[in-house]
């Protein structure tokens, strides 16, 4: 397995790196063309915004060149909100939450077949599902992260799921988890999924839920409001609103759970409380409680959806 540079090292006095600012442009409403705009909250110094004609909430700006972001930085990063604390050392616990999402799928398609993974980062949701008898390919905006799950074995294209010539029709299930929310045009993306799809094949999507309990409670705290990343926050309503869009048939969705270690809770607290998290991250390095995982909420939904026969 490869090692990725710039490993965390968890020590308390860590440097927190701010998210590099690039180039921006108007972010515009994925649903309406001419929606009205009303103002929510500033998030690190970002706009939010929600569209009062359609209730789409996103990012008033976005940066011009998106996929700058996703390099060898994000997979390993010290910006407690952003990317990927450390994605090889986490990547046990993240395929514990994949086996539950495949095992998902084949209850909510019946067989096995061909699988697509929309922005697959370093393959490891792919290589659960080939370990359980599935032909799987990915997508990958990062080039860095489709370099690395073909070093895996894995075939995964760089670039856009719109400016592929995937063939149409050639897959049954098609994922996106925790990348809807990263689209610059997530029903053009969309879309291009449901050409891709066989008749009656399934869309499996998972990104956090704008409307949901946490959001609502925490307001512009919300850890799932990462200006630059994540341009757009998404309601059940406004989710199926955007599948529809698309031409896809949206067949609901239920709350989201995600195992978690001690370790990477502390780590991505340490956004609010810098010095009391960074402690206890070490203290859970050292005396090895840190990796222990646990199944949990974490503000997020799991959708479907489908292209009709």
């Amino acid at each position: 397995m490869s090692t990725l540079p710039n490993v965390r090292t968890g020590r308390p006095d860590a440097l927190v790196r701010a998210p590099a600012r690039s180039a921006e442009i108007t972010n515009r409403c994925a649903l309406c063309s001419d929606g009205r705009t009303r103002s929510l909250f500033e998030v690190d110094g970002t706009l939010i915004v929600r569209c009062d004609d359609c209730g789409l909430v996103r990012q008033d700006t976005r940066p011009l060149a998106a996929a700058a972001l996703y390099d060898s930085d994000y997979y390993a990063t010290d910006n407690p909100k952003g990317g990927y604390a450390n994605y090889f050392l986490d990547s046990e616990v993240n395929r514990r939450t994949f086996r539950d999402r495949i095992r998902a799928i084949e209850r909510q398609y019946g067989r096995r077949g061909r699988l697509l993974d929309v922005g697959c980062a370093l393959g490891d949701f792919l290589l659960e599902a080939k370990a359980s008898g599935w032909d799987v390919e990915g997508v990958e905006i990062s080039s860095f992260a489709a370099q690395r799950a073909r070093e895996r074995g894995l075939r995964v294209t760089a670039g856009r799921l719109e400016d592929l010539k995937l063939p149409e029709a050639s897959f049954d299930v098609i994922t996106l988890y925790d990348s809807v929310e990263h689209l610059v045009d997530p029903v053009a993306t969309l879309a291009a999924v449901g050409r891709l799809l066989v008749p009656g094949g399934i869309v499996h999507l998972v990104t956090p839920n704008v409307g949901g309990l946490q959001a609502r409670l925490l307001g512009r705290l919300w850890y799932h409001y990462k200006p630059g990343e994540h341009l757009f926050y998404f309601s059940p309503r406004t989710l199926g609103a955007v599948c529809e869009a698309a031409g896809l048939r949206w067949d609901g969705w239920k709350r989201s759970a995600s195992y978690l270690t001690f370790t990477y809770c502390f780590n991505r607290m340490r956004y609010y409380a810098p010095a009391p998290f960074a402690f206890l991250e070490l203290l859970g390095r050292t005396f090895r409680f840190g990796p222990y995982a646990f199944r949990v909420p974490v503000g997020e939904m799991e959708a479907w959806a489908r292209r009709e026969s």
